[in-house]
């Protein structure tokens, strides 16, 4: 497998994005669920939800400002009748959000911005980095595109900026589970022949308060068992096909 070409032509969303050739983080986080929301996903995607809107636009805000630049444009209204359909007819190429989530991005932007740590991980380094990999142990082929990654002192680090409700420690901690990011964690560093996993975390209300988080080695371990184990279960459904999507089924105790 020529990696070297699928990373160049990866460039481009669209194709990284369409390919399925590779399995990426977010799809184990469908197959997590089961093989029929995975397969589902492959075929029909999702719908762009205002979060999701929101989080695409302040992740290009924040690394990519050209890009942000050229596909994001704010509604100066509400998201629904006539108008609002105009607009968005018009501005089908674009990330759309409104003047209040503008105005909110820009003031993330400065808060984040200002924390010198902060400002020490998103430097000297290359934001919206593509990987691609042949997992060892089951031979699946992998990509991820991490945030941010950077070298310090001869160490490679990547970086990966999130958007949440509340970011404080005991919470943070506890979404981190649910969302699969120490799963996340593992499968980039692995992936990317990282050594260290940093989250850096801003909640999207004032007074927008930011969290700084290392991924700890026994985070991780827990995360690889789990990517491990999802692998194995492509393996299984999506590259051998030993079994029907549809016969999966989980059988458990509460």
């Amino acid at each position: 497998m020529d990696f070297a070409k699928y990373i160049k032509n990866f460039d481009s969303d669209t194709i990284y994005y369409g390919d399925k050739n590779f399995i990426t983080n977010s799809q184990l986080g469908k197959l997590a669920h089961s093989p029929a929301k995975l397969e589902h996903y492959r075929k029909y995607g999702q719908d762009d939800t205002n979060a999701l809107l929101f989080g695409r636009a302040f992740h290009q805000n924040i690394l990519e400002p050209k890009k942000y630049k050229d596909q994001v444009i704010s509604y100066d209204g509400v998201r629904r009748g006539k108008a609002w359909d105009e607009f968005k007819l018009n501005n089908d190429d674009k990330t759309i959000i409104t003047k209040g989530e503008e105005k909110s991005l820009h003031k993330m932007r400065e808060k984040l911005l200002s924390i010198p740590r902060v400002k020490n991980l998103l430097s000297n380094g290359q934001a919206e980095v593509v990987n691609c990999w042949e997992d060892q142990d089951t031979g699946v082929y992998c990509k991820g595109k991490a945030d941010y990654v950077k070298d310090e002192n001869g160490r490679k680090i990547i970086v990966d900026i999130k958007t949440t409700q509340s970011h404080v420690m005991n919470e943070f901690r506890r979404s981190s589970l649910k969302y699969g990011y120490d799963r996340q964690s593992a499968f980039y560093l692995d992936g990317f022949g990282a050594d260290e996993f940093w989250f850096i975390v801003i909640e999207k209300t004032e007074p927008f308060d930011v969290g700084i988080y290392m991924s700890s080695e026994s985070f991780m371990e827990v995360g690889r068992t789990k990517y491990k184990e999802l692998l194995n279960l492509y393996d299984t459904y999506f590259i051998k096909q030993d079994r029907e999507i549809n016969d999966y089924y989980v059988e458990s105790i509460l």
